[in-house]
C-alpha cells in the first residue's frame, strides 16, 4: 500500500474521531449553540468571517452543530474507504478552513509559545489538497473499482486517464 493510502486514511481517521465523539455527546448540539451564545468562536473569527458568524450560526446553532457531526462523519468515512475521494478531500479542506477562521485564523507566533502557523487544521487542510492531487491516494479505494468499471470517470475519480 502506498505511503500516500495511509496518508488519506489518517486524515480520514482524524475526521471520523471528530465526528463519532460529536456523535457520542448527545448535549454537543446545545453545548455548541451555548458556547456560541457566550462568544466562543465568533469573537476570534477575523472580522471578515465574524458577521457570517453573528448573522448565520450563530442563530441557527445547533442546526449547524448537527452539520458539523455529519460533516465530520462523512468526511472520515469517505476518505478512509477511498469514497468520492476528490470530493471528500475538497470538503476536508473546506472544513478545516472554516474551524481554523473560528479559530482566529492562522498567526504567527512570538517565538515564546507554541507555534500558531502549523495547527492540526493548517495541516489537514494542506494534506487534503495533497489527497486531492495525488493518484496515489486512490490506489486501494473504492473509487479505483469504480474507475474500473466506468473507465470514463478514471479521470475524476483517480486523477487518471483513461486507460492508464
Amino acid at each position: 500500500m502506498s505511503g500516500m493510502v495511509w496518508v488519506r486514511i489518517l486524515v480520514g481517521a482524524l475526521w471520523l474521531n471528530g465526528g463519532v465523539e460529536k456523535l457520542l455527546n448527545p448535549s454537543f448540539p446545545r453545548q455548541f449553540a451555548d458556547g456560541l451564545a457566550a462568544g466562543a468562536f465568533v469573537s476570534q473569527a477575523p472580522p471578515f468571517f465574524r458577521g457570517f458568524m453573528q448573522e448565520t450560526v450563530v442563530p441557527n446553532a445547533e442546526l449547524f452543530a448537527q452539520l458539523v457531526r455529519a460533516g465530520e462523519l462523512t468526511l472520515g468515512i469517505a476518505l478512509m474507504l477511498g469514497f468520492l475521494t476528490n470530493l471528500a478531500a475538497l470538503g476536508s479542506v473546506a472544513l478545516s478552513v472554516m474551524i481554523m477562521l473560528t479559530q482566529g485564523g492562522v498567526r504567527l507566533g512570538t517565538g515564546l509559545g507554541a507555534p500558531e502557523f502549523v495547527t492540526v487544521n493548517v495541516l489537514v487542510a494542506l494534506l487534503s489538497v495533497v489527497i486531492l492531487f495525488s493518484p496515489a491516494a486512490k490506489r486501494v479505494a473504492l473509487d479505483s473499482g469504480l474507475a474500473r468499471r466506468s473507465p470514463g470517470l478514471s479521470p475524476i475519480l483517480a486523477n487518471r486517464r483513461r486507460g492508464s
